[in-house]
């Protein structure tokens, strides 16, 4: 616990605890090198609201790779369908793991880089799952390649647009964003009702917190002022040690947190490996279970 202190002590220091008041005076203090990407937002924010989709849109977001966003995407997207409710995955990641998982990737023609060169619609790109009341709008590496011939006035409105033409189709709609700032990230946010933080309670996750909120208070001011927190998910979580312990403070004063937390596993990893999810592969395993009380406390959040 020694070890950890002068670390814990620093990042109270440096990173501080927000507030309200001193939110407002820092402009959220989202790092210098994000300032550019934000600010050219501000062009356009003029077009924000113009839409709203129908269905509860929530973005499974952190701009640091390796924190479960896609694992958490895949099982919460067909918990909702278990649930009853009409469920549109959407894979913003140009890995395309979401859609690795759904679909046979190699074999697509149509995927979400379409919507950004408009080559296909929203309809024309989704396709059906195994899964009752689940579909996808996949992704790939080609995805990658369309960023830069996207930074026009419509850019950040091309994901709520399409979701707009198919809004009746769905109740839930949840979004798998890449691990960066990039304009898929905006893309998702700037649609999206709620957003879902996955971390893991450690310290390179937490080192990057700060940022995050930075990026998520950017996009509501710009873009998407509606946008609210659902709440950080505690992902890969190994025991509750001492060192959980003096994080999780850490992250409550950025984001409130689920009570569940999904604990690490081997079947998780064996779930991919089977490309089904989670709850399909071994729905006994406790992180199974553990998601199935996330997708509960998500659909309570959600009402409120």
């Amino acid at each position: 616990m020694q070890f950890f202190t002068p670390w814990i002590k620093s990042l109270r220091s440096n990173v501080g605890y927000p507030t309200l008041k001193s939110a407002k005076a820092r402009s959220v203090g989202y790092p210098t090198f994000m300032r550019g990407r934000m600010n050219a937002l501000d062009a356009w924010s003029n077009r924000a609201h113009l839409n709203k989709v129908g269905a509860d849109v929530i973005a499974i977001a952190n701009q640091k790779g390796g924190e479960g966003k896609t694992t958490t995407s895949i099982n919460l997207a067909h918990g909702l369908s278990l649930a009853g409710k009409r469920t549109l995955l959407v894979d913003m990641d140009p890995q395309g793991n979401s859609s690795g998982i759904f679909t046979d990737i190699d074999s697509l023609t149509k995927t979400v880089a379409d919507l950004f060169t408009k080559k296909y619609t929203a309809q024309e790109i989704i396709v059906s799952t195994r899964y009752e009341k689940l579909d996808i709008l996949p992704a790939k590496i080609s995805l990658a390649e369309v960023e830069l011939s996207t930074l026009n006035v419509d850019a950040p409105y091309v994901m709520r647009d399409a979701l707009e033409s198919v809004k009746d189709k769905y109740d839930a709609v949840v979004i798998d964003c890449p691990p960066s700032l990039s304009i898929f990230t905006i893309n998702a946010l700037g649609s999206a009702g709620f957003v879902v933080i996955p971390l893991q309670a450690e310290k390179f996750s937490i080192d990057g917190i700060k940022g995050l909120q930075g990026t998520i208070e950017g996009i509501k001011r710009r873009i998407n002022p509606e946008l609210k927190i659902l709440g950080a998910l505690i992902t890969q979580l190994k025991s509750n040690t001492v060192l959980t312990k003096t994080i999780l403070p850490v992250i409550q004063n950025y984001f409130p947190v689920f009570n569940t937390s999904i604990s690490t596993g081997v079947a998780v990893g064996e779930s991919h490996l089977s490309r089904r999810s989670l709850l399909d592969y071994n729905s006994g395993v406790k992180q199974a279970k553990e998601y199935m009380a996330f997708v509960k406390e998500v659909l309570d959040g959600i009402k409120k």
